[in-house]
């Protein structure tokens, strides 16, 4: 842990710059930050906070210090994209501890903040078939093996058993309802934008190959009413949706087919306004 003097957060937003600074990390956005506090388990994290803060004020200060403060969990994420068994999205999550706390020793009082990590990274696996159905608001297709009030494991063909946090499943839902795919992986920076167009062309073969057989889908042929479904069916608004074909239309052709024109459109709508 690092010792800075003074009041360095006053609040979660000031605990989420401080070590997002710690560790170097930019471009993430308070709405990603948000999101993943929804893995946060305060009680189960209680012990390691008071570990680490005993520890880091004991091997500082002499004089039996005591201390007393507040403190914020600050999850920290690194995403990686990976097509083994089956394409998924793995979200680390490592816990930043931000603690400012009041030190007093037999001599002397300290102001002080700490910061660093927090135990072992939490990893979040979410396949691509998963995420495609989480759009649809068809995770009923998938067998629950387990599950509790906190997380649920799910049965996703392919793949080992799929353990996630419940509320981080609702809170995500709830996120692409209202935004794109895309728009929430640009929430996480570069990282996210790295990997956007890979996430969207896994969905975008996803929809086709529900909808028809692979070489049919090949050759359809591409109209403005089915480019607007698509993308409303990766959860881009009507607005959004609009724009974004109209940014497109210069790029398309007639003889393109309806999947070479939807990856345009993506392209367009990965580089926004």
């Amino acid at each position: 842990m690092k010792i800075l003097p003074g009041v360095k957060a006053r609040n979660f937003k000031e605990a989420v710059d401080l070590a997002l600074g710690d560790t170097g990390v930019s471009g993430i956005s308070a709405d990603a930050i948000s999101l993943l506090t929804s893995i946060i388990d305060a009680g189960k994290l209680r012990n390691d906070t008071e570990k680490a803060i005993g520890n880091t004020v004991r091997n500082r200060y002499r004089g039996k210090p005591s201390w007393t403060g507040k403190w914020w969990h600050v999850p920290i994420p690194t995403l990686n994209y990976d097509t083994k068994d089956v394409p998924h999205l793995t979200i680390e999550v490592r816990m930043h501890l931000v603690a400012v706390m009041d030190v007093e020793t037999r001599n002397d009082y300290f102001t002080i903040t700490l910061v660093g990590a927090l135990g072992q990274p939490e990893l979040l696996v979410i396949p691509m078939v998963f995420l495609h159905a989480l759009l649809a608001g068809d995770t009923g297709r998938f067998g629950v093996l387990a599950r509790n009030n906190s997380h649920t494991t799910w049965d996703v063909p392919g793949m080992k058993p799929v353990q996630l946090p419940n509320d981080f499943v609702n809170r995500l839902a709830e996120t692409l309802r209202r935004q794109p795919v895309v728009d929430w992986l640009d929430s996480f920076g570069a990282q996210g934008r790295s990997l956007a167009p890979l996430v969207a062309g896994n969905l975008l073969g996803l929809i086709f190959g529900g909808s028809a057989p692979p070489i049919q889908a090949g050759n359809q042929s591409w109209t403005i009413e089915k480019l607007v479904s698509i993308l409303e069916g990766m959860a881009y608004t009507v607005k959004e949706t609009k724009e974004t074909v109209n940014r497109a239309a210069p790029y398309l052709r007639a003889d393109h087919t309806l999947e070479e024109a939807t990856r345009i459109v993506l392209q367009q709508a990965g580089k926004g306004g």
